[in-house]
């Protein structure tokens, strides 16, 4: 297979690749951004069931409550305070853990990008080397360009052709088989 085209197929498939991923980091970026909404939220509500004990306080002295019922309101306010408060933090661990998926999202792009340009770029040169006649020295020619044969090379290659052409055909015949079939 033509050098040229191996890079150009290595483009390719680092760019389908890096689409593919710059997908998924966009997807990624969208369930961070959910996760710190969600966050947020919890602790509002939080820091609104807490504020609500101070309200039940006032309800009692005031006579809407006894007091027995007070302690129950209180108590389950307390609950769904520690319940909201917890869920925000269990979002805020999902949300580092988001993040490292953002970065890790975000350096295979990086990745892929360098990978697509060094093929692109290898290609090109690939390319301006067949385009360009060879070299007069075997040893200024471009990576990746298979050089001419030497005069010994194609002398040798000559005598070959010679040998084989002038060579008398023999054929074989079937060996007999040792094992007789009786």
């Amino acid at each position: 297979m033509n050098a040229a085209l191996v890079q150009e197929l290595k483009q390719i498939v680092s760019s389908e690749v890096g689409e593919r991923v710059e997908d998924a980091l966009e997807a990624a970026k969208r369930d961070l951004a959910v996760l710190e909404g969600r966050q947020v939220a919890f602790q509002d509500g939080a820091k609104a069931a807490e504020a609500l004990l101070g309200s039940v306080d006032k309800d009692v002295e005031e006579g809407l409550y006894d007091l027995s019922v007070a302690a129950h309101v209180k108590k389950y306010l307390v609950r769904a305070s520690n319940a909201l408060q917890n869920l925000s933090v269990q979002s805020s661990n999902f949300r580092i853990a988001q993040t490292g998926k953002v970065q890790g999202f975000a350096h295979t792009v990086e990745l892929l990008k360098g990978m697509m340009d060094a093929a692109k770029a290898k290609a090109e040169a690939l390319r301006a080397a067949e385009a360009a006649p060879p070299p007069s020295n075997p040893r200024e020619r471009e990576e990746g360009t298979r050089p001419p044969q030497t005069i010994k090379e194609q002398r040798l290659a000559e005598e070959a052709a010679e040998l084989a052409a002038s060579a008398p055909a023999v054929t074989r015949g079937k060996r007999k088989s040792r094992v007789s079939h009786s």
